[in-house]
């Protein structure tokens, strides 16, 4: 058997796989294309959450930490919500927590990475095993899931910060209550 053949024929299929993945990426970056624009929106995110007991509290750490959400993959939509990823625009924030991006007139929405997923992957995501948590039922993760982080109505450059609050032990999971014990 002629082994080039084979290594010619094994490269070529190689190389069209990573094409077709490579064009998929592509769709979903051309989002952007659709409605860029004059009007720059720039967002920082942060995260919030309050002092969670220990020894007593100074009065800074009362009024509880706030920190960059740096690195964090979110996705942009404009009015109504896709059902898919592929008509969002991806956007990440930088280590400050902030992205920018172009765009035209119009309504958009943020939703965190988290809420793009399918919602029995979003729940299953989102629940934390143990004895020391409740649940509401599925209707309050499909609510928490397609409600935006942030909705603009650009019409002008905007500069915008939001704050995403969590709390001690269930973190931003308004569907979790902790029933187990605090700390002192």
């Amino acid at each position: 058997m002629d082994f080039k053949w084979l290594f010619l024929g094994l490269s070529l299929a190689f190389v069209s796989c990573a094409e077709m993945k490579e064009s998929a990426e592509i769709a979903a970056d051309n989002a952007v294309n659709i409605w860029q624009g004059k009007q720059k929106l720039t967002v920082t995110f942060q995260s919030h959450r309050p002092y969670c007991g220990g020894a007593a509290p100074t009065e800074e750490q009362a009024k509880g930490f706030t920190e960059p959400m740096a690195n964090q993959v979110f996705y942009l939509y404009k009015d109504e919500r896709p059902n898919s990823v592929t008509d969002m625009v991806k956007v990440t924030t930088d280590e400050s927590g902030t992205f920018s991006i172009d765009l035209k007139d119009g309504r958009f929405s943020i939703i965190s990475e988290d809420k793009a997923l399918p919602l029995k992957e979003f729940i299953k995501k989102k629940k934390i095993e143990g004895e020391f948590y409740e649940y509401s039922d599925d209707s309050c993760f499909e609510t928490w899931r397609t409600t935006p982080e942030f909705t603009i109505d650009l019409s002008h450059p905007t500069d915008e910060v939001v704050t995403i609050k969590t709390d001690c032990y269930t973190g931003d999971n308004p569907c979790m209550q902790y029933t187990g014990p605090y700390r002192p």
